[in-house]
């Protein structure tokens, strides 16, 4: 499995705004931090910045400073904390994206996607019809995965990092996380009770959060869609054409995300 490198993905310098870094141990403004040696590799040889550039550095838990690179040597740049930034705005209601795995880059894009989309937790699912072998996500991966998180985060502004969790199966997923409301996208032919109506969910949604599980290439089984039913899932549709795996997510949250804020 290749290595993402977290400049990949995040923008160019923006004057306005300052170039963005993460941290996850953080210490109290004022006091200086030290980057990572992927974040430290980010700031002098991809941004490079000198001594004494301004920057911003969050701790992907919702906080968020001016600093100044204080001082750098080959791999470690440590940082002058200066005062908070009120970061981007999250939502006041949790959302979990509970997404089949998928083959190669794809399930990087969902992740890319659903971070920048404010979801809370990532949750890998694996599924009767999941393509991809166990070994391929394991540690490494999921370790991969958050990585590609950290990244988006620093891209669209936000600073807070969702959590991605291990892969577990559908079962697990509905024992284990509690929501106001819970999706199951499916094609509209492979359930006759799909909805495509919002109106059902939208206020338990926005009260008590939801979770949206999609699922892999080859859609869901009969038996994990009883299952999933039983557990209380709605069956939802986004219409009559049939998205591909990685584009549904985005569509299905954007959709979630409109009902909340309209």
């Amino acid at each position: 499995m290749k290595n993402v490198a977290l400049h990949d993905l995040t923008p160019s310098y923006n004057p306005r705004v300052g170039p963005r870094f993460f941290a996850d141990d953080l210490d109290a403004p004022g006091r200086r931090a030290t980057l990572s040696r992927e974040e430290s590799h980010h700031l002098l040889h991809v941004m490079r910045l000198p001594v004494g550039a301004e920057v911003r550095v969050f701790d992907g838990r919702g906080g968020e400073w001016h600093a100044r690179v204080a001082a750098a040597d080959r791999d470690r740049v440590r940082l002058e904390m200066g005062e908070p930034v009120a970061p981007a705005p999250e939502w006041s209601t949790s959302l979990v994206l509970a997404q089949a795995v998928l083959k190669g880059d794809r399930m990087e894009a969902v992740v890319r996607d659903a971070t920048m989309m404010g979801v809370a937790v990532v949750q890998p699912i694996t599924t009767t019809h999941t393509t991809v072998p166990a070994r391929a996500i394991g540690a490494p991966a999921i370790a991969r995965w958050r990585r590609v998180a950290i990244a988006s985060a620093k891209q669209c502004g936000r600073a807070v990092v969702p959590e991605v969790r291990p892969a577990a199966g559908l079962g697990v997923v509905a024992r284990e996380v509690a929501a106001g409301v819970r999706l199951l996208l499916t094609e509209p032919r492979a359930e006759a009770e799909a909805s495509t109506r919002i109106d059902a969910w939208r206020d338990a949604a926005r009260a008590g959060g939801a979770v949206v599980a999609v699922g892999p290439e080859g859609g869901w089984s009969r038996d994990e869609i009883a299952e999933a039913t039983a557990a209380g899932f709605v069956c939802w549709s986004l219409g009559a054409t049939t998205l591909r795996a990685d584009a549904a997510a985005l569509a299905a949250l954007a959709v979630v995300r409109y009902a909340w804020e309209g």
